[in-house]
């Protein structure tokens, strides 16, 4: 999917969000999976540190027993015990896992663990501590819903299976029926209230990922127009090759690390000569022909991924090769039957002046400190004819510039 659809996209789903129902938040599967991948970090430290505090939560009943010399029954001691074990074991999954399949899986056993637990405790404590062992699965609801934030199938299920616990706890229970009332009632409105918080929470932080991935799409989109702008700046309109002054940055480029790496390369300054006077006799639009013929001609040559020419000015044009020496040659020979036959000048041929195509090579060694780009213009001076003999076959090496 390009960056303009998945914009979209994201766009719909944000006005699907705002104004949809409470309960109507899912997205398309390939976002939902991308908002999935975001959250990983976030459910993984929720997960350890929840499952820290259970732990905690668990441990310090044993103080409480210890102190006021309450004995548990062998059941919920046994209850407790894998509920400690297995928060430690979600502690280590989380730490250790990389794709947490399983995570709202483990949540939601996990919770159901520590609320029987304490469920259990509380049933066989008197007041007031009995009391405390109630609030305490609220408190659970609260990190479970609001914190560790479940996907909202597992928050509603989870929730009134909960209720339900709550309930069936407090109806089997000894206490009387002011306080079991309360009791029922904290449990309800809190398990509500925790419940319409989580909801509120999971929608505003899909709000808050859409609108990242807006403002991400609207970079990558402002990087691509940038990107475009840069390469039209640096191209020639009619042949599409490099300009000047973007193919002077690459040969300044090309130049520093052939010096590094010892290696040479070979400039080569191709002319239509009465290049102005073809433009007269036979207007600009077959100049321009002339030209954009020539620029596939050379295009085709350039094999090494180093390799590039431009458009100086005019009828000039400058290659610059990179490879290794035969692989020049060879490119040269290619170049030189390539340009001998240019179907323009066959269809439209210039009367008076003959337009003919004329080049010169230089081989930059790396041991010279000149500047190659000075070479451009010079290379012109020197210029022979498009001839059956190819410059390859020309000893013509220069340590950075002179007559061809």
């Amino acid at each position: 999917m390009d960056n303009n659809k998945r914009y979209t996209e994201v766009t719909e789903q944000l006005a699907n969000l705002r104004s949809g129902a409470w309960l109507d938040m899912g997205f398309s599967k390939e976002l939902e999976a991308r908002y999935q991948e975001a959250q990983m970090d976030w459910y993984r430290e929720t997960i350890r540190i929840s499952s820290l505090l259970a732990v905690l939560l668990l441990s310090t009943s044993y103080v409480v027993e210890w102190s006021t010399g309450l004995h548990l029954s062998v059941f919920t001691l046994v209850v407790r015990g894998v509920a400690i074990a297995a928060f430690l074991g979600t502690y280590l999954y989380a730490r250790k896992s990389k794709r947490m399949t399983w995570k709202y899986w483990v949540v939601t056993v996990n919770t159901l663990l520590v609320s029987a637990s304490l469920l259990l405790m509380a049933q066989e404590i008197s007041q007031p501590i009995k009391m405390m062992y109630y609030c305490n699965v609220f408190f659970v609801e609260v990190v479970v819903f609001t914190f560790v934030r479940l996907p909202l199938n597992f928050t509603n299920t989870l929730g009134l299976v909960l209720l339900l616990m709550v309930g069936g706890t407090v109806y089997l229970d000894t206490m009387s029926l002011d306080v079991s009332a309360h009791v029922l009632f904290f449990m309800v409105s809190g398990t509500l209230i925790a419940v319409m918080v989580s909801i509120k929470t999971e929608k505003m932080s899909r709000g808050s990922f859409l609108k990242s991935e807006l403002i991400q799409h609207e970079k990558n989109q402002l990087r691509e127009l940038n990107d475009h702008i840069n390469e039209e700046a640096s191209l020639d309109r009619v042949t599409r090759l490099m300009n000047r002054v973007s193919f002077e940055d690459k040969l300044l480029s090309s130049w520093s690390f052939s010096t590094q790496n010892r290696q040479w390369l070979v400039l080569v300054a191709v002319h239509v000569e009465h290049f102005a006077y073809f433009n007269e006799q036979r207007g600009a639009e077959c100049g321009d022909d002339l030209l954009r013929e020539m620029a596939r001609k050379i295009r085709t040559v350039l094999l090494d991924k180093e390799d590039c020419a431009c458009r100086t000015s005019g009828g000039r044009f400058v290659i610059m090769f990179t490879g290794t020496e035969p692989m020049v040659n060879s490119q040269l020979e290619s170049l030189r039957e390539k340009l001998s036959h240019i179907n323009v000048l066959d269809r439209y041929p210039a009367m008076g002046e003959v337009v003919r195509l004329s080049w010169g090579r230089v081989t930059l060694e790396p041991d010279t400190d000149r500047d190659p780009r000075g070479l451009i213009d010079r290379m012109f001076m020197h210029l022979v004819p498009l001839e059956s003999t190819a410059l390859c076959c020309r000893e013509q090496k220069q340590s950075g510039g002179g007559n061809l």
